[in-house]
């Protein structure tokens, strides 16, 4: 895929082999992931209902109790994921940003565990920082981060992302820091430019940071690449709302 200066983007052959397998694979998702989230709820139920019978030793009921914890985890994480898909319906647009962050890194947890890196939410505690923005928004915009960060980590020993929740007068500030190699100076003035990428060639269509920047600005918020020591820091503004 190529974008040219006159506004004119050119799909290849393997960019439209992409694109509709991605199509097919969110349309497949949808389906699984209600009928994983059926499949959880029965689990779970069971498990609830097993551990209140009175026979059951003090272990099993604890074995029973922490089922049923992780099953109501996985089945919120379901509806999570379902979530992603649908149009928003929040006229409000104000989002506990701690719980938004906490969220989407839920979502990478799996994949942050294959990749070998940690992450951590840090700074505010939830409820004290309410940004205005929608929820589904909020985590778009992160995973796209996440995601950027998990591709610079890659194979590297130690990989860390960490996401700062803090408040700078009357805006909220989201930021994703990783310990990675950082963004090369020739390359920071375009990192948000629409299908540019540094990453593994065919990862990536490079439309991740477009679109989070997209919506920031939507919200009537920024995205920035701000300058860090080690590593790159992404940094997300919003209106405390």
């Amino acid at each position: 895929m190529a974008f040219d200066p006159s506004g004119t983007w050119t799909i290849g052959g393997d960019d439209l082999l992409r694109i509709n397998r991605w199509v097919l694979v969110s349309s497949a998702v949808r389906g699984t992931v209600h009928t994983v989230n059926n499949i959880l709820q029965t689990i779970g139920g069971q498990a609830e209902l097993l551990g209140q019978r009175p026979s059951l030793d003090d272990d099993v009921r604890r074995r029973m109790e922490r089922i049923a914890v992780q099953t109501s985890r996985a089945a919120a994480l379901m509806r999570d994921l379902s979530a992603l898909g649908k149009e928003s319906q929040d006229v409000q647009k104000k989002t506990d940003l701690r719980q938004g962050a906490a969220r989407a890194l839920a979502i990478r947890q799996y994949d942050f565990s294959r990749a070998q890196i940690s992450g951590e939410v840090i700074g505010d505690e939830p409820g004290a920082l309410v940004g205005a923005i929608d929820s589904q928004d909020l985590t778009l915009v992160l995973l796209n981060l996440l995601l950027n960060a998990e591709q610079a980590l890659a194979g590297q020993p130690g990989a860390k992302v960490v996401i700062d929740v803090a408040r700078r007068a009357n805006q909220a500030v989201l930021s994703v820091i990783d310990n990675g190699p950082g963004v090369p100076a020739a390359d920071r003035e375009r990192i948000f430019e629409p299908l540019f990428t540094t990453g593994r060639k065919g990862a990536t269509l490079g439309v991740g940071l477009a679109v989070a920047r997209s919506i920031a600005e939507a919200s009537g918020g920024r995205l920035v690449l701000s300058d860090s020591v080690e590593g790159a820091r992404f940094e997300l503004s919003l209106p405390a709302a």
